[in-house]
């Protein structure tokens, strides 16, 4: 599609309403993930940490919905694996 068409279908299709600045600003902190610092968050960061270097498995198991998941996804994300070159990744 060229440019030419697609201004055309634009016109056709009408413009997009621009959300209102506070609409707008709500969006975004919505989308955002948000964690809350808990010291049982830290605790499990802790562990997770030690496991890795030891290079031991361990497992984290508890109630459903207690954030097992979202903490985990959270150790991973900060502390991301760095890949040297000719070495396995750690």
């Amino acid at each position: 599609m060229t440019t030419k068409e697609a201004k055309a279908v634009a016109q056709q299709l009408g413009d997009i309403p621009v959300n209102e600045p506070q609409l707008q600003a709500e969006i975004q902190r919505l989308n955002r993930k948000n964690f809350v610092p808990m010291e049982q968050v830290q605790i499990l960061h802790d562990w997770l940490e030690g496991k890795r270097q030891s290079r031991q498995s361990g497992r984290v198991v508890g109630e459903s919905r207690t954030g097992k998941t979202m903490g985990c996804d959270a150790y991973r994300l900060r502390h991301k694996p760095k890949q040297e070159p000719g070495k396995p990744p750690p």
